[in-house]
């Protein structure tokens, strides 16, 4: 019985659960994080409900400010339609117009 204690124990200790409560275990931090300017917000939940019961696609506009933040800045619904089974291709002509 000592001997499947132990074993138990060992594997808890592996997973962090044998420490000594209230003793922070150590993790790397790789969150990121994403600022969202408000009109982006807006448009983006704004497509979004237009959409029900449908899938919506579309792009966002924004810059990379460190390795772990993202600023968007601008979006811009895709005219698409979908379901589930099939998305029909958006026109790269029209990505373009946008992006200009």
């Amino acid at each position: 019985m000592e001997r499947l204690q132990r074993l138990f124990g060992s594997a808890a200790a592996g997973l962090g659960q044998g420490m000594q409560p209230g003793m922070d275990t150590p993790t790397v931090d790789n969150a990121e994080m994403v600022y969202i300017s408000s009109l982006a917000l807006l448009k983006m939940l704004k497509h979004g409900r237009a959409g029900v019961p449908m899938e919506v696609m579309g792009l966002m506009l924004g810059e990379f400010v460190d390795d772990y933040t993202v600023r968007v800045i601008d979006v811009f619904a895709m005219p698409q339609s979908g379901t589930g089974v099939s998305v029909e291709a958006v026109d790269p002509v029209f990505q373009t117009k946008m992006l200009d």
